[in-house]
């Protein structure tokens, strides 16, 4: 579910404008490629295309920090809104998706550092442990492991931060019960929204400041 940033391989569908696809574009487009006739394809692109070079404007027309965050969460809000028609199971106080490698920009960073400022108090020694990994750890594969959890998580599992949460957490949807979320082996259907990985895609290409864990990113903001 993590929007990775590296270069197509070789055989790969290129995306031409949109230099760093999130997988779940590629593989979308992927697909298409070799299920739609050449001109529906053609067709298709261009929508894609049209739609990053909008939302890439749109970000850049925000200035960065916390409100090109802002703006990037209200954009994903109804990027995530055009999945109609799908019964979202996710509900306040399921919080599997909340003990995996979630990455964020520098500038959503920023505003989680307000959060922290504001009174919102995290476990520093976790966020140090988690921080100190490199990417894609083995770690993170340690189910249910508690130096997993998300500092901003709640005893009760619950996200302290929901309104400021990053646009990496707004889309992490499933269709099937919480309880698979928790259950080690269990069968997860997540919830893909083309739109949100195009805007996730032009976020990515936009920059600046990085994209990283949620501890990678934070843990510099609070001990400068």
């Amino acid at each position: 579910m993590i929007a990775t940033m590296r270069e197509p391989e070789a055989g790969e569908v290129p995306l031409g404008i949109i230099r760093t696809p999130t997988p779940q574009l590629r593989a979308f487009v992927e697909t298409q490629k070799t299920a739609m006739p050449a001109a529906d394809f053609a067709a298709m692109m261009g929508e894609i295309h049209g739609l990053y070079g909008k939302y890439r404007a749109a970000l850049e027309a925000a200035s960065t920090g916390v409100r090109r965050a802002q703006a990037l969460h209200r954009m994903m809000e109804g990027a995530v809104a055009t999945a109609s028609g799908v019964t979202v199971s996710c509900q306040k106080g399921c919080c599997g998706c909340c003990h995996f490698e979630v990455e964020i920009f520098g500038y959503e960073a920023e505003v989680l550092r307000d959060c922290v400022n504001g009174g919102v108090a995290v476990d520093r020694s976790r966020l140090e442990i988690q921080s100190s990994r490199e990417r894609k750890s083995p770690e993170w594969l340690k189910f249910w492991s508690r130096d997993n959890r998300c500092v901003f998580l709640g005893e009760d599992g619950a996200c302290r931060v929901y309104e400021d949460r990053p646009a990496a957490c707004r889309r992490l949807l499933v269709t099937t019960p919480p309880e698979a979320c928790t259950t080690l082996g269990a069968a997860v259907a997540p919830v893909q929204i083309l739109l949100a990985e195009i805007l996730l895609s032009a976020a990515l290409d936009l920059g600046p400041k990085g994209h990283a864990s949620i501890s990678k990113m934070l843990m510099p903001l609070l001990t400068a």
